[in-house]
């Protein structure tokens, strides 16, 4: 579970998990897309806008983007 929490004049936060496989020996590494769990203080989340500052978070770390994206399991298919 990740909390995500803006110390503003108005405090929004927001909860979201990322889940994840553990390397087994049946299995390798994977991690899913983030799951939006609750939101405080905010009337109407955006939540293409969040996980895209989220995925820039991510991007903005050359080495772990390259272990997240070599894993990252498409769930669209």
């Amino acid at each position: 579970m990740v909390p995500l929490i803006g110390y503003g004049p108005r405090r929004r936060s927001i909860k979201m998990a990322v889940p994840y496989r553990p390397h087994t020996s049946e299995q390798g590494f994977a991690v899913y897309r983030p799951k939006f769990i609750e939101t405080s203080g905010i009337d109407a989340p955006d939540y293409d806008a969040i996980a895209e500052a989220f995925f820039t978070g991510v991007d903005s770390h050359e080495q772990a983007a390259a272990v997240w994206n070599a894993h990252l399991v498409d769930e669209s298919v």
